[in-house]
């Protein structure tokens, strides 16, 4: 409890346990609760404010005209092709033959993360196959380029209205482009390396089309972000200056308002 009234000031002592102020009688547990509610509103509906734009950015990159709603969709491509076939493998050994089909998911996650990196060095320096273990390092780079390229596009779908949004989107598709066809083509020197190195062993081919896929995945990115950029992207904001105008402010237009359209239809009648 205050020691005093916050509306009359009365001091307030110790044996004054009653909610109610002795004087003026204005409970003093709620009293100013309103005032501060409306301070607290009015606080939520200026946040409210200066977020709204962004909101509005948001829908006009993701949703807010069928070319956007194409890009939107386009955007998932790369990320659904990478679970596409890049390479088919035969290893065989005494008793045991296994045929394997890799994608880009597949060596990230089982070949990569489990990779021995003193073996896959060692093997570098060897004269059969030092080559294509040097392909196959940069083969495994580029497929995570590429994973990148395509997890960081559908974050810039977002921020596409944004100061070089278009241009940010197709700079990181050409990149991924560019990865693409440079880990399809380091991977499939490193099948024919093993394959021509240890033909009773290692067998492997790349699937081109795979390659193909991600790589048209890429492009149709790149042209829908070009077409965006040329025709624009209309921005729709919602009208909040109201809301940065403070509560009491509104109230009193509000009021006026009310007043003016008072007199208004008294002259009319």
């Amino acid at each position: 409890m205050a020691s005093y009234c916050q509306k009359c000031g009365y001091k307030l002592s110790m044996i004054d346990i009653k909610p109610e102020c002795p004087i003026c009688g204005v409970n003093l547990v709620y009293y100013g609760m309103e005032e501060t509610l409306k301070r607290e509103a009015d606080k939520a509906e200026f946040e409210h404010a200066v977020f709204q734009p962004r909101i509005d950015r948001l829908k006009a990159a993701t949703i807010g005209s069928p070319l956007s709603i194409a890009r939107l969709v386009i955007g998932f491509l790369p990320l659904l092709a990478t679970l596409l076939p890049m390479a088919k493998i035969t290893v065989s050994l005494p008793y045991f033959t296994e045929n394997v089909t890799v994608n880009i998911i597949s060596i990230i996650t089982k070949v990569f993360m489990n990779l021995d990196f003193d073996y896959l060095m060692a093997m570098t320096s060897s004269k059969a196959v030092g080559t294509g273990y040097i392909c196959y390092i940069v083969a495994l780079v580029s497929f995570i380029f590429i994973l990148l390229s395509t997890i960081v596009n559908l974050f810039n779908l977002i921020i596409s209205c944004g100061k070089k949004g278009i241009a940010r989107n197709i700079t990181v598709a050409s990149i991924g482009l560019a990865f693409t066809v440079i880990g399809s083509v380091t991977l499939s020197l490193w099948c024919s390396s093993l394959s021509s190195a240890v033909p009773d062993i290692f067998s492997g081919s790349a699937v081109i089309w795979g390659s193909l896929a991600i790589a048209a995945a890429f492009i149709a990115q790149i042209v829908i972000n070009a077409v965006l950029k040329k025709k624009g992207v209309k921005v729709k904001y919602k009208d909040v200056s109201e809301l940065l105008i403070p509560y009491d402010e509104r109230q009193k237009l509000a009021k006026e308002k009310a007043e003016i359209q008072t007199t208004a239809e008294a002259q009319t009648t």
